[in-house]
């Protein structure tokens, strides 16, 4: 499992949304529930986020506004999808998440960039 932590943590890390693959690993290679892994990915990914922010910060400023908006819509919908999983059996928690799973990387793979940033190409390495 550290490998594979290791591993996701450098996909979240370099924007990839990688927390997909974690559930994947953990229910599937690790035999763990899917609510437990769930549950996981989040603790998980608090700290994986947290390290890649602290990076990308040194670099881009961050709309302040924007973030404290996106952070608490995004803590209500955290507490209301939580909530609902809860509720579900794991065979069907497990369907949803695939589905959700397959939509989001079929819409990913077939649309295109069209946002040019001229920030694109800087890093903290350069």
């Amino acid at each position: 499992m550290t490998i594979a932590s290791f591993l996701v943590a450098v996909l979240a890390g370099m924007g990839v949304g990688s927390g997909g693959l974690f559930i994947v690993y953990l229910t599937m290679l690790a035999d763990m529930p899917q609510l437990e892994a769930q549950g996981l990915n989040l603790y998980f990914f608090i700290f994986a986020t947290a390290a890649a922010l602290l990076l990308h910060a040194r670099t881009h400023p961050l709309p302040l506004g924007r973030l404290a908006y996106v952070c608490g819509v995004g803590s209500i919908g955290c507490v209301l999808g939580a909530s609902l999983a809860q509720h579900m059996n794991g065979g069907t928690l497990r369907t949803v998440f695939a589905i959700v799973l397959i939509v989001t990387g079929l819409v990913s793979f077939f649309t295109k960039e069209t946002r040019k940033n001229e920030n694109f190409e800087k890093t903290i390495y350069k």
